[in-house]
């Protein structure tokens, strides 16, 4: 038995996981807590633009999903790292 993974699986897939990582940031009440929804968030799109470079038919960089890709997981780091930082610097008076 061999399992087919075609452009629509990975694109729900990525959905998937946009949807969670936004369900996740609107269900947490604390700031930290709901940082944890964001990197669900970018590894979602990130599939997403995996998905449609390695099965789209562009004529342009065969690469550019996978670029896009990494480039979203520092994003999301870095968002985190910012997030974490402000949310460590609330104190209550």
């Amino acid at each position: 038995m061999t399992v087919t993974v075609t452009l629509v699986s990975v694109l729900f897939v990525a959905a998937g996981l946009t949807a969670l990582g936004a369900f996740v940031a609107a269900w947490k009440r604390e700031l930290t807590a709901a940082l944890t929804g964001l990197p669900v968030m970018f590894a979602g799109a990130g599939v997403a633009f995996v998905g449609v470079a390695r099965f789209g038919a562009t004529s342009g960089a065969p690469l550019l999903g996978q670029e896009v890709a990494v480039l979203l997981a520092i994003t999301a780091l870095a968002a985190i790292g910012l997030g974490i930082g402000l949310a460590g610097r609330e104190t209550s008076r």
